[in-house]
């Protein structure tokens, strides 16, 4: 099933004080991300996705995705079965003069055999990637 948001961030939006979207979704493993910048951001707009308070993609924490006229396109297989079922978007632009709308898109497959998944959490897990 596919997932989207299409999230404007206004001008002079700190990092400190992101604009948060919730994005509701079903329980399942997403495999396919997409993460798009308009042109005229110039690097200056930035997102991070979260899933039950870890920041999921990009990965790193404390980092995020930011470009010009681009769109990320992740392949993945990330579960999503906690509750909250949500991605939280956490968008902010560094930019003085205008707003930027970034686009969000994801494929969400439904659930994998429970010794598929139960494999995953516990991968994600040690990674630290998501929460014991």
């Amino acid at each position: 099933m596919y997932f989207a948001a299409e999230v404007l961030t206004p001008a002079n939006t700190p990092a400190s004080a992101p604009v948060v979207t919730r994005l509701r979704v079903y329980p399942g493993v997403v495999r396919q991300v997409w993460l798009g910048f308009p042109p005229g951001c110039y690097g200056l707009a930035h997102i991070q996705v979260w899933y039950c308070g870890w920041q999921v993609w990009p990965y790193t924490p404390q980092t995020s995705y930011h470009w010009d006229n681009y769109v990320f396109a992740i392949e993945d297989r990330y579960p999503l079965v906690e509750e909250p079922l949500e991605l939280v978007l956490k968008t902010w632009n560094l930019d003085d003069s205008y707003d930027h709308t970034l686009t969000f898109g994801c494929i969400i497959d439904e659930l994998v055999p429970e010794d598929e998944l139960r494999s995953l959490h516990e991968s994600l897990v040690a990674l630290g990637l998501l929460k014991g």
